[in-house]
């Protein structure tokens, strides 16, 4: 079996017998990996901290035909405050099924690693984490090649003209024209705030998030249309987001 040695997020874990855990991580140079940890279940195991769900850590492993096997394991950040709090932990929950449902294994994105590991470090600061969700979802879809069209009309092309209100489509991928807009039936309206703060999300760097000023309402009505856009693209429902509203008191 060949060795190899990866930085990595365990993305979720499933037991496996008394005593050893499946690990599903998101690797830097590998993408999604599926490796047994053996033993981790058990007390004072020299694999069980960075068995975890949410850790980040640097792993040797073993490439097995069908599933991989991890040898050693060390913590590079626990992440402690995304066990804590139940918000920060919820938000968590919720990009790391993303990354498992959107990824299929062995297929290397070093950035959807780092903007992983960014927003995780991220979300210690208060207050931020539906800003930070939203910034993650626009920048994880456009890694994956599924950026909702911002820039141009998703069904024509065309010039886009943002004189008010506009309407955006899951179907066709993005903000439609009016012309376009005739078309279809099934839009969400789009406030010019809201399309403006999905731009500037977008192409944001992460340090400067607190930085923008967008209303309440604004943030809700972003949340609604990159929910619909992204439920568009999976077979069944996120099973974290029915955490996540119940932990808001939202849907």
């Amino acid at each position: 079996m060949a060795l190899y040695r990866t930085e990595a997020v365990v993305l979720r874990t499933h037991n496996l017998g008394e005593a050893d855990k499946i690990l599903t991580l998101f690797t830097r140079n590998r993408g999604k990996v599926r490796a047994t940890a053996r033993g981790s279940r058990r007390p004072r195991n020299h694999l069980m901290s960075v068995s975890q769900v949410f850790t980040h850590g640097s792993f040797l492993i073993f490439r097995g035909k069908n599933l991989d096997s991890v040898s050693q394991g060390t913590i590079i950040d626990a992440w402690i405050y995304l066990r804590e709090n139940l918000i920060k932990m919820a938000y968590a929950s919720y990009m790391v099924e993303l990354v498992d449902r959107f990824t299929e294994e062995y297929d290397p994105n070093e950035g959807v690693y780092l903007l992983l590991v960014s927003v995780f470090r991220q979300l210690r600061k208060d207050g931020l984490e539906q800003r930070l969700t939203r910034f993650f979802e626009l920048n994880f879809l456009r890694l994956i090649g599924l950026a909702p069209q911002l820039e141009s009309c998703a069904g024509c092309g065309g010039v886009l003209t943002v004189k008010g209100d506009l309407r955006f489509s899951p179907q066709e991928g993005g903000v439609l024209c009016s012309t376009c807009l005739q078309t279809r039936s099934d839009t969400l309206p789009l406030t010019a705030e809201t399309y403006h703060a999905m731009r500037w999300l977008a192409a944001c760097d992460i340090d400067r998030l607190s930085v923008l000023q967008i209303s309440s309402e604004c943030e809700k009505e972003m949340e609604g249309i990159l929910r619909n856009f992204i439920s568009f693209h999976l077979e069944r429902p996120l099973k974290s987001l029915e955490f996540l509203y119940t932990i808001r008191g939202t849907s």
